[in-house]
């Protein structure tokens, strides 16, 4: 298993959860729109921005009364090499 294969990006799905357009998030994380769908898609990873990401995910959350905080693991997945999932 290469490492490509070894993470997925589930951003696009926690936007869908918070019903956030991929352009509402950029503004609010203050980045590009650009890179959002770069990292929609699995194209990019920057931790810089991951933490502008989740700081704006989790004010949206707030706004929309979630009872939980949007983390790393709620964008991406890991995919153990053995590719037996941990709990």
């Amino acid at each position: 298993m290469n490492v490509h294969e070894r993470y997925h990006f589930k951003l696009g799905d926690i936007l869908e959860e918070l019903d956030i357009s991929r352009n509402k998030l950029a503004v609010e994380a203050k980045i590009r729109p650009a890179t959002v769908i770069d990292m929609v898609n699995g194209k990019r990873l920057e931790l810089e921005t991951l933490v502008h990401i989740l700081d704006a995910l989790n004010r949206f959350a707030r706004q929309r009364r979630f009872t939980r905080a949007i983390t790393l693991a709620d964008i991406i997945e890991y995919i153990p090499e053995d590719g037996i999932e941990r709990q």
